[in-house]
């Protein structure tokens, strides 16, 4: 009787793992940001924006490189409150220089955070939509899984749709 009921419980754990199995998928939502015609876009626009931010970053610096030079050659020629009102000036512009680089640092950074974050707020309800449509009761993040069937990755499906619905987003 005993082996009869182990045989029961063991058929009914496989019945219901079975089910859950069916239910549980995967996609990688950071393929989906980079790759999707809205997430090519923004990519875009930040190296643009990189690109501007550290050429005015290195125009800068070398204005003050120049600076630097030229006040060092006037060392020995100039009296001496000069020299050191030179210096001041020199160290002000300095830290005016590093304030600007931790301001445009900090705009471009919060400006790639919440460009990437509007993206996924656009994707929850696509996602959310799809789990329902199709009864999914699990979804995981891809990058947290180990081993897993191909069959089971739903990023291009999801890519598919959020390419449908988002062709345009206004970033700036």
């Amino acid at each position: 009787m005993r082996f009869f009921f182990r045989k029961i419980l063991i058929f009914f754990i496989f019945i219901g793992y079975a089910e859950a199995n069916n239910n549980v998928k995967f996609v990688d939502i950071n393929f989906i940001v980079n790759n999707s015609v809205s997430g090519k876009n923004l990519n875009q626009i930040i190296n643009n924006k990189n690109k501007k931010i550290t050429s005015e970053l290195k125009k800068n610096g070398k204005k003050l490189e120049e600076k630097k030079n030229k006040i060092i050659s006037q060392k020995n020629i100039i009296k001496k409150e000069e020299f050191e009102k030179l210096v001041k000036d020199y160290d002000n512009e300095v830290k005016k220089f590093n304030e600007l680089r931790k301001k445009k640092t900090d705009e471009f950074n919060n400006f790639s955070i919440n460009s990437k974050k509007k993206i996924i707020d656009l994707l929850n309800p696509l996602i959310t939509s799809y789990l329902k449509k199709e009864s999914i009761q699990l979804l995981l993040q891809k990058d947290k899984i180990i081993f897993g069937d191909d069959t089971l990755d739903i990023t291009k499906d999801i890519l598919k749709l959020f390419n449908d619905k988002h062709q345009k987003i206004k970033f700036e």
